[in-house]
């Protein structure tokens, strides 16, 4: 077992996540890459062992797997593995399980005591919904770096309270982060004709677009400016896609591999192996490596693929930005092909996450700007290019452009730490009628939804008559509901904690 010591960070977060389950049963643990978020949900499953407690920790990729358990190792904790193909052990207290097969298998599986959902994001997908509801008794940790699934729905119908660790740029000024350049290239990629299916670009349509032979030319055009040499992840559309591209770069005498999930699981390895120790220079793949993807030799990504969504965004722009023992001074390099930092800005934005039914959408261009004459994206009120020193400005209008657009949050690498503002706290999910209402009249929903979702919180016959008034309705209408919602409470089996004891487990 290595000696493992927590930073302070990583201690105030468990410690800010085992206040939250002494009232609440769900709760999402939020931190941006390379923070640790292995570590100390290991940490805390230890924790739990100890107290006799039995634990699972669910993820959704073969790789993540390996990974989870390779840290679980370093930590000491003997453990399972329930995945196809893996003989079980179910006798052991820690399980490391992969979503599919621990979803098949949840008749035969132990019921834990703690239930760890990895890149948390993905909960309110069927599959997931099926393991959270057999096992309701259970307390639920998820943690994620981006606590919105694709589209931008929040996760308030799973979790009821938020832990925000530290932000990006903090991670950064304590090293476990690397410092970045991002890049973006003039592109005439036109995507109006690319149609959108809940809230994100319909893949079929998107690859007719980024598979025409001059775009793709810019693709290895691109990496040979920006980061001739280095290891590069290349996000594609699909398979189809990721393969023309990895031919490309291939016919430029620059070695280059495809990869994808149907890929068999040996050749796989072998490609990512390769890939680690620097024979393969670009790794092609269709979103395959966005999540816990833990390379540190890692040292550009290249984005070919456009997305509305934020939260593949950070994922994949951030992947590459993990610290190398052996390249003290690494600076991570994202090449943004496709204009992606138009819609979200730069990767070490703060983002104001919430519990909250989902707040309206808002279509503002993000407040940075492409330099025109290196490619480096910089806050809007940039006046030269820290990278060429083009000048963005005339002497003129330097003064009203500073009062314009001071007070952005983006920043550049040389003005990390710059800021005081901080990702960190505690988000709590709405459950009054007075946050509800609020809500309701922000996106101007009927009153009905106000009282929907407000019952779902009601503990007695006097919330209902609270959420009456709120609403305008009479008193009868509250007898009606609380009468409702004590048969449905009824109707489940409680959770009964021993000798009153709290998630002081962990």
């Amino acid at each position: 077992m290595d000696e493992i010591f927590l930073r302070e960070y990583q201690r105030q977060f468990i410690e800010d996540v085992r206040k939250e389950f002494t009232c609440h049963k769900r709760v999402v643990g939020v931190a941006p890459c390379g923070a640790g978020k292995t570590i100390m949900t290991g940490w805390m499953i230890r924790e739990a062992t100890q107290r006799g407690k039995r634990s699972i920790f669910f993820v959704h990729r073969h790789e993540l797997i390996k990974q989870t358990s390779e840290t679980f190792n370093r930590l000491g904790i003997e453990h399972g593995i329930i995945a196809a193909g893996v003989k079980s052990q179910l006798d052991l207290p820690v399980q490391i399980a992969s979503v599919q097969t621990l979803a098949r298998r949840l008749k035969t599986v132990p019921a834990p005591d703690f239930l760890i959902c990895d890149e948390c994001h993905h909960i309110l997908a069927n599959t997931y919904k099926s393991i959270v509801n057999a096992y309701s008794d259970s307390y639920l940790l998820g943690v994620t770096a981006t606590p919105q699934r694709m589209g931008g729905i929040n996760l308030g119908d799973i979790f009821t309270s938020m832990v925000k660790s530290l932000s990006v740029d903090e991670l950064i000024t304590l090293g476990n982060l690397t410092d970045f350049k991002y890049f973006a290239t003039a592109s005439n990629i036109n995507l109006k004709n690319v149609k959108v299916k809940f809230g994100e670009y319909v893949n079929a349509d998107l690859a007719k677009v980024m598979s025409d032979n001059r775009i793709i030319g810019g693709i290895v055009e691109n990496y040979l400016k920006y980061a001739r040499g280095k290891s590069a992840i290349c996000y594609c559309v699909n398979i189809k896609h990721s393969k023309k591209v990895a031919k490309a770069f291939n016919d430029a005498g620059i070695i280059a591999a495809h990869v994808d999930g149907e890929t068999p699981g040996q050749k796989r390895e072998q490609l990512v192996e390769e890939f680690r120790l620097g024979k393969i220079k670009v790794l092609c793949n269709a979103e395959l490596f966005s999540e816990g993807f833990d390379v540190p030799n890692m040292q550009a990504v290249i984005l070919a693929r456009p997305t509305k969504s934020l939260t593949l965004f950070i994922q994949q722009s951030l992947r590459p930005m993990r610290p190398d023992v052996n390249d003290p001074n690494k600076v991570a390099i994202i090449i943004d092909h496709v204009q992606n930092y138009s819609r979200f800005g730069l990767p070490n934005a703060i983002h104001a996450w919430s519990l909250a039914p989902n707040p309206p959408k808002k279509h503002k261009e993000a407040p940075v700007k492409s330099c025109p004459n290196c490619g480096l994206v910089v806050p809007l009120a940039q006046e030269t290019c820290p990278e060429c020193g083009y000048e963005f400005v005339t002497e003129e209008e330097k003064e009203e452009r500073l009062k314009e657009h001071t007070g952005y949050s983006f920043r550049l690498e040389r003005e990390i730490g710059s800021s005081k503002s901080t990702g960190r706290g505690i988000v709590h999910a709405p459950k009054t009628p007075e946050d509800f209402l609020k809500i309701a009249r922000e996106k101007k929903y009927q009153i009905g939804w106000v009282a929907f979702r407000a019952l779902e919180h009601a503990q007695s016959y006097e919330d209902c008559v609270h959420i009456a008034d709120i609403c305008g309705y009479k008193r009868g209408w509250a007898y009606h509901k609380w009468k409702e919602r004590q048969e449905k409470l009824a109707s489940r089996t409680p959770f009964i904690l021993h000798k009153g004891e709290t998630i002081k487990m962990i």
